[in-house]
This record gives C-alpha cells, sequence and structure tokens, in this order.
C-alpha cells in the first residue's frame, strides 16, 4: 500500500503543477486582454504615455501576439514618433506577415515621414495581400503624388474608387477624371 500510495502522490503533484499552469496561462491571456484594453482606452482619452505603458507590460506577457505591437505603433505614431512606430509595426509584421492592415499602417508612418518610397513599397505589399484594399489604392496614390507621378496616382485613385472609396470618387470627381 505504501508504493501505490506514493505513486498517488506522484500523480496528483504533477497533475497539481499542469492545473496550475494552464490557470497562470488563463490568466495571462486575460491580462493582456485588458491590458489592451487599458491601452484603447487611454489612447481615446489623449493619455498616450498611459497607453504606452498597458501595450508594452501586454507585450510583455505575450511577445508573439501581434496587435499590441502595432498598437502601440498606433499610439507612437499620434504622438509623432514615427520611427518608434515603424520599429513597431515592423515588429508586428513579422509575427504576421500575411496581415495587409499592418502594411498600410506602416505605409501611413513611412508617409507621415516623409519617405514616400517605402511607404510605396508598403502600400504595393498590402495590395498584393488584399487586391481589394482601397485604403492602400489611395494611400499609394497619395504617395505617388507626393512624389510628383501624377500618372501613377490617377490610376490608384481610380482603382480605389472602383472599389468604392468615397474620398478616391471625390478627388476624382473634382479633377472631372472618370474611374
Amino acid at each position: 500500500m505504501a508504493i501505490r500510495s506514493g505513486r498517488m502522490e506522484r500523480i496528483l503533484l504533477c497533475s497539481g503543477k499542469y492545473f496550475v499552469l494552464a490557470a497562470l496561462v488563463f490568466l495571462c491571456a486575460c491580462n493582456v486582454s485588458y491590458l489592451e484594453k487599458f491601452g484603447e482606452f487611454d489612447t481615446a482619452q489623449g493619455n498616450y504615455e498611459e497607453a504606452l505603458k498597458d501595450y508594452s507590460k501586454a507585450i510583455r506577457y505575450n511577445p508573439k501576439n501581434p496587435e499590441p505591437h502595432a498598437a502601440r505603433g498606433y499610439v507612437y505614431q499620434k504622438m509623432g514618433r514615427h520611427d518608434e512606430a515603424i520599429a513597431d509595426y515592423t515588429k508586428a509584421i513579422e509575427l504576421d506577415p500575411t496581415d495587409d492592415e499592418l502594411y498600410l499602417i506602416r505605409g501611413v508612418a513611412y508617409s507621415l515621414k516623409g519617405n514616400q518610397d517605402q511607404a510605396i513599397v508598403d502600400y504595393s505589399k498590402a495590395i498584393e495581400i488584399d487586391s481589394r484594399n482601397a485604403d492602400a489604392y489611395f494611400n499609394r496614390a497619395q504617395a505617388y503624388e507626393a512624389k510628383g507621378n501624377a500618372e501613377q496616382a490617377v490610376k490608384d485613385y481610380q482603382g480605389a474608387a472602383r472599389l468604392g472609396s468615397s474620398r478616391a470618387q471625390g478627388v476624382l470627381m473634382g479633377r472631372k477624371i472618370a474611374w
């Protein structure tokens, strides 16, 4: 009987460890969600420093999740800290290279920084991933226009307009160009 009770204790001890580990994983996942919600709230309130702290904690708890990286990048972008925004967007893209929206928002950061060439590369990648991304066409048109390439800009405005972008349709109507 002594052998069996020792064996039973080891089984219970092992299963208890697995239970604690599962509970910790669950709590971390919940914690990350709460931190992301706090970050969204702080960002909406203009409390950017607090939002950065919230998203940084979320990243620390779950570094393989691209969402808090992208969200923190957005906060950096709102603060005019474009290099840090681009770094966070780049990390998010490394974690999920199939998300066209990540390329789109990094392209915006490059555009705001004045790097239209890199913005065009990112908008093009977003379009490659999802050819129905009207915002990518519209933003790429603006980047081409900023570079003085009116012909390519019009083509992208037309592409965005055909996909339903009211902003692109407005630009084209103002210029009396069909789409």
